[in-house]
């Protein structure tokens, strides 16, 4: 309430380890860029800007990237412009970091607009040829099922900033129940997404959960 003992409290902070690098979650500065968003903003007088967590690697002012994918799985590059750390300017973006960048299409006659950005889109370094997917597979554990889950069934995916419907293809067992653990091939019902190997995963469904990882991506499918 008075605010007492709070300059000993941010001592104490300061102090501590930074978990960014010990938590697994990160890479390296040095790594190629990913960067994930999860808020768009048209800012008056700057333009659009994309708020989310840099997971890997260093953004500069002017650095040029891949924006993607979008409602056709494709990619686009796009510049930054300008970026903002802990609601000040800053020349550098480091892993780890939650910030926010202004950016503008590199395509001509392409205005960036909010209506253009959806769940699930990232930045990628221009030197990485990214590849939209819509059929995965992950080993899951059924947390939680009223019945049995076979293929047909449809779920709401969670994973990063991914939120997307998606239909089970092919398990590796004929029906999987409460406590049961196996590999589902799961499709995208939408549209494609850009996932890696080794990402965790949610799936839901009223009071259906379930958890995992990705263990194989089909980017040909």
């Amino acid at each position: 309430m008075t605010g007492q003992g709070l300059d000993k409290l941010k001592e104490f902070l300061g102090h501590l380890n930074s978990r960014i690098h010990i938590s697994g979650l990160f890479q390296s500065p040095s790594d190629p860029i990913e960067f994930y968003i999860d808020g768009i903003y048209q800012v008056t007088g700057v333009g659009l800007v994309v708020a989310g967590t840099l997971k890997a690697g260093t953004i500069e002012s002017n650095t040029i990237l891949n924006l993607g994918p979008d409602k056709t799985g494709n990619f686009k590059p796009v510049m930054v412009k300008t970026i903002h750390h802990k609601m000040l300017p800053v020349e550098k973006a480091f892993a780890g970091q939650a910030v926010c960048f202004a950016i503008k299409s590199m395509v001509k006659k392409d205005n960036l607009r909010r209506n253009n950005f959806r769940k699930g889109m990232i930045m990628l370094d221009k030197d990485v040829e990214p590849t939209s997917i819509q059929n995965f597979e992950a080993e899951v554990k059924i947390l939680h099922h009223a019945t049995t889950i076979k293929p047909n069934y449809q779920a709401v995916i969670h994973c990063g900033v991914i939120r997307q419907c998606a239909q089970v293809l092919e398990m590796n067992k004929d029906l999987m129940r409460t406590g049961d653990t196996g590999f589902i091939k799961f499709r995208f019902m939408y549209r494609p997404e850009y996932l890696k190997v080794g990402t965790t995963i949610l799936f839901r469904e009223g009071r259906t959960k379930g958890l995992g990882l990705v263990s194989r991506i089909f980017p040909n499918e």
